[in-house]
């Protein structure tokens, strides 16, 4: 055998033990090894080994050399230094392995080559090998700041075989705290956010801000100042001015204006950054969906200024006094007043997706995962009747999650490979899996969506392994009434739709809802192919 393949080989194996032994999320990734100057081995030429030798503390030196796309932030000499002294290290041979693997994975995007022409004052979409987001932000004088914290030293993009390498002046240290842990902070007594927790412990609201699985939130925090500024500073105060009964225990129940007051200040599909919620009113849906029934946030732009629920005739909303406040399991944006529940002024378009479910994203560590370069496929079956899952039945019931016949249908929960071109359009990376005998279904009960004498065009983006018989039928039930039929096309096996609901390929047909509310939805599919949905889109018609 060649000396150099040799030499792959066993770098190759090396390598994977090293990731099995920090348990790094890109031990089950196949690489190729550069055979030119990769980041490790650049950094080290170059001066920076206090790094270097963190790299070889967390058995990750090598790791760094494969050909992975990588974005490093790397934080120089005197930074390494720097954290020693603060963290009453002698050497970096005193950091234990662990840790030395968690600032490493932190300070890595490992699927992404990112440049300075990607950066956008905002939150890096990719997140690191730790499974955390980076914020990038830029100050007057054009420097570039990392979670606003440690600045890019570099003039220009660092470029190397295997990615891209920011040094920085300081060592960026791994967030630990959730939103609840933020909330637990300030909250104490005396503290800046007290009486947002108490409210959030007394409606039960709390539970919102702790970790579930993989998914990420987005918290608004009123400040105990704004609350002064309007005459509240106790849970009573704020009751009478919602009008939601003194009965303490009332509060917890989810139809009562103090709890929806605090379910308000919750959105659970995501962690939306101050640019993205910037973006939205330059969309044709500037709304959010938060954690109070049927009650959704609206974002505008007025004279140059961003709002949440600006009101026209006060000529006033809701700003964002401090934004983007990094949690473990999403973003904090501390705002200037109450957050009052109001009606949109546009009734909203609902994306629905089909495998948004809090019982799969803490089961599966691999929820919505985006790096992996193998699809991922977990059976569900099991779970259908399992008293730990109250949300999967074979028997319908008003507070199912998915209900279908595990002895005729199998389902499964599907993440995508990020080397696959089709199905890496997948909304959230993810669908649910059908493999249905011909004529059997599954049932699920859809998000809340507003009635309002308002025709809502229906459609299913999906994946259908048949798309190139046409004729293939997917046949769609709301409410028990059939909305018209899915025919393949013979063409793309993926069908995604437009926000216009004019994808006429993945339009099912158009429904009027009687009642604000969630509805049952059937989706029957009638050939018994492999079928993978991804979401339902109900568009209200102009």
């Amino acid at each position: 055998m060649h000396t150099l393949m040799k030499h792959k080989i066993l770098y190759f194996f090396v390598a994977a033990a090293m990731l099995s032994a920090c348990n790094d999320d890109l031990e089950d990734s196949t690489f190729r090894i550069s055979d030119e100057e990769p980041a490790a081995t650049w950094l080290k030429k170059n001066g920076y080994t206090m790094w270097t030798d963190l790299l070889e503390q967390a058995d990750l030196f090598n790791t760094i050399n494969l050909d992975a796309s990588y974005t490093l932030f790397v934080p120089d000499n005197d930074a390494v230094t720097a954290y020693l002294e603060s963290e009453k290290y002698n050497s970096i041979s005193e950091i234990d392995s662990l840790t030395a693997c968690g600032l490493v994975k932190y300070s890595t995007i490992a699927k992404t080559k990112y440049s300075r022409i990607d950066f956008s004052n905002d939150v890096l979409p990719d997140t690191t090998a730790s499974g955390d987001y980076l914020t990038i932000t830029f100050d007057e004088q054009g420097n570039y700041w990392v979670n606003r914290d440690a600045k890019i030293l570099n003039d220009a993009d660092i470029e190397v075989t295997n990615g891209t390498i920011f040094i920085i002046d300081k060592v960026l240290d791994p967030v630990d705290e959730t939103i609840a842990d933020r909330i637990d902070e300030n909250g104490q007594e005396g503290g800046t956010w007290q009486l947002f927790k108490e409210l959030l412990d007394a409606t039960g609201t709390y539970r919102m801000a702790q970790p579930n699985g993989r998914a990420s939130y987005t918290c608004f925090v009123i400040p105990d100042s704004i609350f002064e500024q309007v005459g509240i500073s106790t849970l009573d105060e704020l009751a009478d001015s919602l009008k939601a009964g003194s009965d303490g225990e009332k509060w917890k129940e989810t139809d009562n204006a103090m709890y929806r007051f605090a379910a308000y200040h919750f959105i659970s599909r995501g962690a939306f950054s101050t640019n993205q919620l910037n973006y939205l009113p330059s969309t044709k849906n500037p709304l959010l969906e938060t954690e109070a029934e049927a009650a959704y946030i609206e974002m505008s732009i007025t004279d140059g200024e961003f709002y949440i629920n600006y009101d026209k005739g006060t000529k006033d909303g809701v700003q964002i006094l401090q934004g983007d406040v990094s949690c473990k399991n999403g973003l904090i944006h501390v705002i200037d007043a109450l957050m009052t529940i109001k009606d949109p002024s546009t009734l909203p378009s609902v994306t629905w997706d089909l495998a948004d479910n809090t019982t799969l994203s803490s089961l599966y560590p691999d929820y919505r995962l985006t790096s992996s370069r193998e699809e991922i496929i977990h059976p569900m079956d099991s779970l259908v009747d399992n008293p730990r899952f109250p949300g999967f039945t074979s028997s319908p019931s008003a507070d199912y999650s998915y209900s279908w016949n595990p002895e005729e249908s199998n389902v499964s929960y599907y993440v995508a490979a990020s080397t696959d071109t089709v199905r890496n359009r997948l909304l959230n990376n993810d669908a649910l899996q059908l493999n249905l005998l011909q004529y059997n279904s599954i049932t699920m009960k859809t998000p809340t969506i507003i009635a309002d004498s308002t025709t809502y065009t229906v459609g299913l983006a999906h994946y259908n392994e048949f798309a190139d018989e046409p004729g293939n039928r997917i046949t769609v039930y709301i409410d028990g009434e059939r909305i018209g039929d899915l025919f393949t096309n013979g063409k793309d096996p993926y069908r995604s739709i437009a926000v216009t609901g004019t994808d006429s390929a993945a339009l099912v047909g158009t429904v009027k809802f009687p009642v604000t509310g969630r509805h049952d939805v059937r989706i029957e599919d009638n050939t018994g192919a492999t079928l993978q949905l991804d979401y339902m889109l109900f568009t209200p018609k102009k």
